[in-house]
């Protein structure tokens, strides 16, 4: 192109006149688009305009374009797939000019087939996709081309594998090319390959899929599934795994299919174990039988068996299912004395009255402070705290067996009472047992039956703390976690199982109003301001500071607690007296001591099991509280109440206050609910509306949901009370759904 230049006429301006405009000489007219070759990148495509932000939108979609920024220009390598997109920006902007040799160029391109070939699934079979940017498709395989959703679909075969390499502006992705080397081999290729592979955590699964994204995705959604489309070579899954490759015809590659036999073999043993750890009915022990001082049901001797089977196992059936008797039974079978029962001191006297009448022919000795030497017995009964005192004195006597009861007590590895356990627990031989008694194993988190799993020598089945913790992460964990337990050390049985005489227990929740709104509000309102000030999460602060923030924290929500049970105590104890008149007996559990004094001034006749009663006391008071004669009322402390005593005097437990674990009210309630209830078991929730009662109450459900995750195999959801309690407090207003009872009208209760 040319174009004619026009300038000032010198002789005419010299002269005074106005200059005239004469033209001098037509220039060639510069094009916007050029080829250029360069030494450093080869033959490229060059674009210079003056700026146009709708030009430069469009040049940026042009593959590997750069800006060359002292040249104030635009270039990209020359290649098809450039070809198209400087098309299409010249064909939206046409004031743009190419040279003639980008012309030449773009009209090769034309001749040429450019575009990308994927795969898919159509008509129960795996095709690959053409879709054209430029050119036309070659005649060989447009001839056996099907149209479908105005996409060529191309059969998978050799021949049509080796059309598409010799397409030399064909972008072919990751499954389409390996389809193709498939082809290329003479086999068909299936919709998607498993695999395994190795990975820093173990051996893997990885599924590779082909032509079918719904095996992929249905991979994905398997139980214990990972990222990238892998999992672990678990035996839990190997059902779910089968129905899988089944159903989406998965090719399995030699080295996992031996693998996948061997987990379908392990599974099918797995499953008898996991039989055994439910079985609700065994043939006595004869031998046994005839010297023990009652009589045992079928259950519990199927739990005799597991344990005497496993020799280091959890005995966690639910509340109230006798495991202690189940233990001692177990110790008598075994002959596995001496025996040493470690326990929360409030259960020390029910282990000895336990052993000396399930057990009338061994000898019992109960530890009593740090300071004595222990005497030496049959079965040597001490409390956590005092385990470290005399860890070396009962080793050297070599126990035979090792029985720790609650033993979420020891959950925390780094707590002192803890190392001690397992520090006994090292005492026992290999042959020897080691039974972990609790029907609550994890209170809060799954990782606390690592250190129980030490104690007991179980651990080494999961590998160790770290790959216990990797194992069981992510979606399902606990129902794997849980299946696991069972096929190796882990008998539990729930009462509805093997009592169905037994009714199911049910929670009530009572709201109750509140005589001291103001003082709660204003107190409400402090802590919520103090506790928007703290850090949510202190994880990030120093251990001792996060340790002191801790303790604060606890406090305050403890200042709220006391002042909503002040509040509610009128309307509490006017339910109670309502209560009464019916005739029921009633147990009351509550948290303060303040609140216990409370209830006890306002019902002079009631028993007691309160921090402040000696041993000999609460032995009273249980047996007169379960006489029909007794008093008809008993004000429990839910610390020393909630464990090892039977209350099924009463088909009815009122909580005044809440705990942080659902754990410790689910044992509370099964003071009431066990063997020898003829009743339904209801649990009054007394809890003061709009204030942190409401809060503690929901949360508290959630966490049920860990504690059933791993003990029954159930769904979970894991946060930890006290920070879940600051979260809702932080964010806003505690929830306030309930509407408040007044204080002479207690709900009606439905018999």
């Amino acid at each position: 192109m040319w174009r004619t230049v026009f300038v000032p006429s010198a002789l005419s301006a010299t002269r005074g006149g106005s200059p005239t405009l004469e033209p001098v000489q037509s220039v060639p007219e510069v094009p916007n688009v050029v080829l250029r070759r360069t030494t450093d990148h080869g033959e490229i495509v060059v674009l210079s305009f003056p700026y146009d932000v709708h030009i430069v939108g469009a040049v940026r979609g042009i593959p590997q374009r750069r800006f060359d920024w002292d040249r104030k220009e635009w270039w990209a390598p020359v290649d098809d797939w450039c070809a198209v997109h400087v098309a299409d920006v010249l064909d939206r902007f046409p004031d743009l000019a190419p040279s003639p040799e980008v012309v030449t160029w773009l009209e090769g391109v034309d001749r040429r087939w450019v575009g990308s070939v994927s795969v898919t699934r159509h008509d129960g079979r795996g095709w690959w996709v053409m879709r054209t940017r430029a050119g036309r498709l070659p005649q060989e395989l447009a001839d056996l081309a099907v149209e479908h959703h105005d996409r060529m679909l191309v059969p998978m075969t050799a021949e049509n594998a080796v059309a598409l390499r010799e397409l030399s502006s064909a972008r072919i992705d990751g499954p389409a090319e390996r389809c193709m080397n498939l082809a290329e081999l003479g086999e068909t290729p299936p919709p998607a390959r498993l695999a395994v592979v190795e990975r820093v955590g173990g051996r893997r699964l990885k599924v590779e899929v082909l032509w079918d994204p719904d095996a992929g995705a249905a991979f994905e959604r398997l139980p214990a599934a990972e990222t990238e489309g892998t999992m672990p070579l678990d035996p839990w899954v190997i059902e779910q795994l089968d129905h899988f490759i089944a159903l989406h015809e998965v090719e399995v590659e030699g080295l996992a299919a031996r693998a996948i036999a061997a987990l379908r073999a392990e599974h099918d043993e797995a499953l008898i174990q996991i039989r055994r750890s439910r079985a609700t009915e065994a043939e006595p022990l004869p031998e046994v039988a005839a010297v023990l001082g009652g009589e045992l049901e079928p259950f519990q001797w199927a739990g005799v068996r597991y344990v005497l089977d496993a020799r280091r196992a959890f005995l966690a059936d639910e509340q109230g299912l006798g495991k202690t008797v189940e233990a001692l039974a177990a110790l008598e079978a075994d002959g596995a004395f001496p025996a040493v029962v470690v326990c929360p001191a409030s259960l020390k006297l029910n282990w000895q009255r336990e052993s000396a009448r399930w057990l009338p022919h061994r000898t019992i000795a109960l530890v009593e402070g740090r300071g004595t030497v222990p005497p030496h017995a049959d079965i040597t009964i001490l409390n956590y705290e005092i385990v470290a005192a005399h860890r070396d004195e009962l080793a050297r006597r070599r126990p035979r067996a090792l029985i720790v009861d609650e033993s979420h007590y020891c959950k925390n590895p780094q707590a002192k009472r803890t190392q001690a356990v397992r520090r006994l627990a090292g005492a026992v031989p290999d042959d020897g047992l080691k039974l972990a008694l609790t029907g609550t194993p994890v209170l809060n988190h799954a990782e606390e039956l690592v250190a129980q799993l030490r104690v007991i020598g179980r651990l080494e089945d999961f590998g160790s703390g770290a790959r216990f913790a990797r194992q069981f992460s992510g979606e399902l964990s606990e129902e794997r976690l849980h299946w696991h337990l069972r096929r190796r050390c882990f008998v539990r049985r729930l009462k509805r199982d093997v009592l169905p005489q037994l009714p199911e227990k049910r929670q009530v929740v009572v709201p109750i109003a509140l005589d001291n709104v103001r003082e709660y509000r204003l107190a409400e309102d402090d802590v919520i301001a103090w506790l928007r000030e703290q850090p949510l999460d202190l994880r990030e602060l120093n251990a001792k500071i996060a340790a002191t923030l801790r303790a604060e924290r606890l406090a305050q929500l403890g200042t709220l607690q006391r002042l909503a049970g002040r509040g509610k105590l009128h309307g509490a104890l006017a339910w109670i007296h309502d209560f009464l008149a019916s005739g029921e007996a009633l147990v009351v559990f509550a948290r303060h001591v303040e609140v216990q004094r409370a209830v006890m001034e306002r019902f002079p006749g009631a028993l007691h099991l309160i921090g402040a009663d000696s041993a000999p006391a609460r032995e009273r008071a249980i047996a007169e509280f379960q006489d029909p004669s007794g008093p008809q009322l008993i004000v429990c402390a839910t610390r020393v109440a909630a464990q090892g005593i039977t209350l099924t005097r009463a088909s009815n437990v009122a909580f005044l206050e809440l705990e942080w674990t659902p754990a410790m009210h689910d044992q509370a309630e099964d003071r009431c609910h066990r063997i020898g209830q003829r009743d339904a078991v209801t649990a009054w929730y007394l809890l003061a509306a709009e204030t942190i009662d409401e809060t503690m109450a929901r949360l508290i459900q959630r966490k049920r949901a860990t504690v059933a995750a791993v003990t029954d195999g159930e769904a979970a959801d894991a946060d930890g009370m006290v920070a879940s309690v600051i979260k809702e407090l932080r964010g806003g207003e505690p929830f306030r759904h309930l509407n408040a009872v007044g204080e002479r009208k207690p709900r009606s209760r439905t018999r």
